[in-house]
Protein backbone atom coordinates (compact mmCIF):
# COMPACT_ATOMS: atom_id res chain seq x y z
CA UNK A 1 0.00 0.00 0.00
CA UNK A 2 2.66 2.47 0.77
CA UNK A 3 4.52 1.64 -2.65
CA UNK A 4 1.22 2.18 -4.38
CA UNK A 5 0.49 5.44 -2.36
CA UNK A 6 4.11 6.59 -3.75
CA UNK A 7 3.32 5.62 -7.06
CA UNK A 8 0.29 6.83 -7.53
CA UNK A 9 2.13 10.62 -5.89
CA UNK A 10 4.37 10.75 -8.68
CA UNK A 11 2.20 10.07 -11.67
CA UNK A 12 -0.28 12.93 -9.85
CA UNK A 13 2.46 14.80 -9.76
CA UNK A 14 3.92 14.43 -13.40
CA UNK A 15 -0.17 14.32 -14.95
CA UNK A 16 -0.72 18.16 -13.32
CA UNK A 17 3.06 19.11 -14.41
CA UNK A 18 2.20 18.33 -17.89
CA UNK A 19 -1.23 19.75 -17.37
CA UNK A 20 -0.22 22.92 -16.38
CA UNK A 21 2.90 23.06 -18.70
CA UNK A 22 0.31 22.84 -21.68
CA UNK A 23 -1.89 26.57 -20.30
CA UNK A 24 1.85 27.83 -19.64
CA UNK A 25 3.20 27.59 -22.82
CA UNK A 26 -0.24 28.44 -24.16
CA UNK A 27 -0.83 31.91 -22.55
CA UNK A 28 1.77 32.29 -20.22
CA UNK A 29 2.25 35.55 -21.68
CA UNK A 30 -1.55 36.34 -20.79
CA UNK A 31 -1.07 34.94 -17.23
CA UNK A 32 2.24 36.53 -16.37
CA UNK A 33 0.53 40.30 -17.61
CA UNK A 34 -3.08 39.35 -15.40
CA UNK A 35 -0.54 38.72 -12.56
CA UNK A 36 1.03 42.22 -12.77
CA UNK A 37 -2.13 43.42 -13.57
CA UNK A 38 -2.94 42.31 -9.67
CA UNK A 39 -0.02 44.55 -7.77
CA UNK A 40 -0.18 48.15 -7.19
CA UNK A 41 0.94 50.57 -10.00
CA UNK A 42 4.51 51.23 -7.85
CA UNK A 43 5.94 47.77 -8.17
CA UNK A 44 4.54 46.34 -11.20
CA UNK A 45 7.86 47.78 -12.93
CA UNK A 46 10.59 46.37 -10.40
CA UNK A 47 8.41 42.56 -10.77
CA UNK A 48 8.54 43.08 -14.78
CA UNK A 49 12.71 43.62 -14.70
CA UNK A 50 12.93 40.95 -12.25
CA UNK A 51 10.66 38.53 -13.81
CA UNK A 52 11.85 38.87 -16.91
CA UNK A 53 15.71 38.29 -15.47
CA UNK A 54 14.62 35.55 -13.93
CA UNK A 55 13.15 33.63 -16.54
CA UNK A 56 15.74 34.51 -18.82
CA UNK A 57 18.54 33.00 -16.42
CA UNK A 58 16.11 30.10 -15.70
CA UNK A 59 15.37 29.11 -19.00
CA UNK A 60 19.04 29.89 -20.53
CA UNK A 61 20.33 27.47 -17.56
CA UNK A 62 17.98 24.81 -18.53
CA UNK A 63 19.27 24.60 -22.22
CA UNK A 64 22.21 25.00 -20.99
CA UNK A 65 22.54 22.21 -18.94
CA UNK A 66 20.52 19.47 -21.09
CA UNK A 67 22.90 20.05 -23.81
CA UNK A 68 25.58 19.55 -20.95
CA UNK A 69 24.47 16.40 -20.06
CA UNK A 70 23.65 15.14 -23.42
CA UNK A 71 27.20 15.52 -24.83
CA UNK A 72 28.90 13.92 -21.37
CA UNK A 73 26.35 10.90 -21.85
CA UNK A 74 27.42 10.28 -25.39
CA UNK A 75 31.02 10.29 -24.79
CA UNK A 76 30.48 8.54 -22.25
CA UNK A 77 28.60 5.80 -23.48
CA UNK A 78 30.79 5.93 -26.84
CA UNK A 79 34.09 5.36 -24.73
CA UNK A 80 33.14 2.37 -22.60
CA UNK A 81 30.99 0.78 -25.63
CA UNK A 82 34.30 1.02 -27.86
CA UNK A 83 36.29 -0.44 -24.78
CA UNK A 84 33.98 -3.50 -24.58
CA UNK A 85 33.42 -2.50 -21.21
CA UNK A 86 29.46 -3.77 -19.96
CA UNK A 87 26.60 -1.69 -19.50
CA UNK A 88 27.62 1.06 -21.53
CA UNK A 89 24.26 2.49 -22.02
CA UNK A 90 23.10 2.70 -17.91
CA UNK A 91 26.36 4.22 -17.65
CA UNK A 92 25.37 7.13 -20.29
CA UNK A 93 22.30 7.41 -18.66
CA UNK A 94 23.94 7.72 -15.26
CA UNK A 95 25.84 10.52 -16.62
CA UNK A 96 23.41 12.50 -18.14
CA UNK A 97 21.18 12.45 -14.38
CA UNK A 98 24.32 13.08 -12.94
CA UNK A 99 25.52 15.89 -14.66
CA UNK A 100 22.38 18.25 -13.46
CA UNK A 101 24.70 18.15 -10.25
CA UNK A 102 27.49 20.68 -10.63
CA UNK A 103 30.71 19.66 -9.81
CA UNK A 104 30.27 16.68 -8.44
CA UNK A 105 27.40 14.67 -10.70
CA UNK A 106 29.79 14.18 -13.53
CA UNK A 107 32.87 13.20 -11.67
CA UNK A 108 30.47 10.50 -9.52
CA UNK A 109 28.99 9.47 -12.55
CA UNK A 110 32.53 8.40 -14.28
CA UNK A 111 33.96 7.10 -11.36
CA UNK A 112 31.16 4.34 -11.12
CA UNK A 113 31.92 4.02 -14.88
CA UNK A 114 36.02 3.27 -13.99
CA UNK A 115 35.02 0.94 -11.25
CA UNK A 116 32.57 -1.59 -13.73
CA UNK A 117 35.50 -0.98 -15.95
CA UNK A 118 37.95 -2.16 -13.53
CA UNK A 119 35.86 -5.31 -12.50
CA UNK A 120 34.91 -6.30 -15.88
CA UNK A 121 38.20 -5.68 -18.27
CA UNK A 122 40.79 -5.14 -15.88
CA UNK A 123 43.29 -2.07 -14.58
CA UNK A 124 44.15 -1.42 -18.10
CA UNK A 125 40.57 -0.26 -19.28
CA UNK A 126 39.78 1.13 -16.28
CA UNK A 127 43.15 3.27 -16.60
CA UNK A 128 41.53 4.21 -19.86
CA UNK A 129 38.15 5.28 -18.85
CA UNK A 130 40.25 7.71 -16.14
CA UNK A 131 41.43 9.26 -18.66
CA UNK A 132 38.27 9.55 -20.42
CA UNK A 133 37.31 11.36 -16.72
CA UNK A 134 40.22 13.65 -17.32
CA UNK A 135 38.94 14.64 -21.00
CA UNK A 136 35.50 15.10 -19.69
CA UNK A 137 36.05 16.96 -17.41
CA UNK A 138 38.45 19.01 -19.45
CA UNK A 139 35.76 19.31 -22.17
CA UNK A 140 33.45 20.09 -19.68
CA UNK A 141 35.16 22.48 -17.92
CA UNK A 142 36.81 24.70 -20.59
CA UNK A 143 34.42 23.85 -23.76
CA UNK A 144 31.09 23.38 -22.78
CA UNK A 145 30.22 25.28 -19.76
CA UNK A 146 31.52 28.36 -21.42
CA UNK A 147 29.80 28.27 -24.57
CA UNK A 148 26.74 26.84 -23.48
CA UNK A 149 26.47 28.79 -19.76
CA UNK A 150 28.50 31.05 -19.03
CA UNK A 151 25.80 34.09 -20.48
CA UNK A 152 22.77 32.12 -18.35
CA UNK A 153 24.86 31.46 -15.10
CA UNK A 154 27.27 34.33 -13.69
CA UNK A 155 28.50 32.26 -10.54
CA UNK A 156 32.19 32.47 -9.09
CA UNK A 157 32.91 28.43 -8.72
CA UNK A 158 32.89 28.86 -4.73
CA UNK A 159 29.45 29.87 -4.88
CA UNK A 160 28.52 27.02 -7.48
CA UNK A 161 30.45 24.22 -4.73
CA UNK A 162 28.74 26.09 -1.48
CA UNK A 163 25.45 26.11 -3.62
CA UNK A 164 25.49 22.54 -3.95
CA UNK A 165 26.64 21.64 -0.71
CA UNK A 166 23.73 23.21 0.85
CA UNK A 167 21.24 22.53 -1.72
CA UNK A 168 22.36 18.61 -0.90
CA UNK A 169 22.63 18.91 3.30
CA UNK A 170 18.94 20.58 3.43
CA UNK A 171 16.22 18.76 0.62
CA UNK A 172 18.92 15.93 -0.10
CA UNK A 173 19.83 15.16 -4.23
CA UNK A 174 16.57 17.22 -5.26
CA UNK A 175 18.43 19.92 -3.07
CA UNK A 176 21.46 19.89 -5.27
CA UNK A 177 19.92 19.68 -8.59
CA UNK A 178 18.14 22.78 -8.13
CA UNK A 179 20.23 25.20 -5.57
CA UNK A 180 22.17 26.60 -8.62
CA UNK A 181 19.73 27.36 -10.88
CA UNK A 182 17.66 29.04 -7.62
CA UNK A 183 21.06 31.03 -6.70
CA UNK A 184 21.88 31.69 -10.33
CA UNK A 185 17.96 33.41 -10.77
CA UNK A 186 18.32 34.89 -7.52
CA UNK A 187 21.22 36.87 -8.23
CA UNK A 188 20.26 37.63 -11.59
CA UNK A 189 16.87 39.53 -10.32
CA UNK A 190 18.81 41.02 -7.82
CA UNK A 191 21.52 42.49 -10.65
CA UNK A 192 18.56 43.66 -12.76
CA UNK A 193 16.30 45.69 -10.43
CA UNK A 194 20.04 47.31 -9.49
CA UNK A 195 20.95 48.18 -12.70
CA UNK A 196 16.93 49.40 -13.03
CA UNK A 197 17.62 51.46 -9.87
CA UNK A 198 21.04 52.81 -10.94
CA UNK A 199 19.20 53.99 -14.00
CA UNK A 200 16.04 55.50 -12.47
CA UNK A 201 18.89 57.58 -9.84
CA UNK A 202 20.57 58.73 -13.43
CA UNK A 203 17.84 59.99 -15.00
CA UNK A 204 16.50 61.39 -12.37
CA UNK A 205 19.82 63.37 -11.63
CA UNK A 206 19.89 64.07 -15.09
CA UNK A 207 16.49 65.85 -15.31
CA UNK A 208 17.35 67.66 -12.04
CA UNK A 209 20.31 68.93 -13.71
CA UNK A 210 18.38 70.23 -16.68
CA UNK A 211 15.97 71.70 -14.56
CA UNK A 212 18.60 73.89 -12.65
CA UNK A 213 20.43 74.62 -16.11
CA UNK A 214 16.96 75.98 -17.73
CA UNK A 215 16.18 78.15 -14.22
Amino acid sequence: MSGAHHVVAVLTTLALALFASVFFLHSGDRQWAWFQDQLPESVRGRVAVGGGAAWRTCTGYTHGIVLVAAVNAVLVGLAPWLLGVPLAVPLALLEFAAAFVPLIGSPIALAVAAVVALAAKGPLVAGLVVALIVVIGQIEGHLLHPLLMSWAVRLHPLVVAISVVAGSIAPGIVGAVVAVPLVSVVWSVYTALRREARGRTGESAGSRTGEAEAG
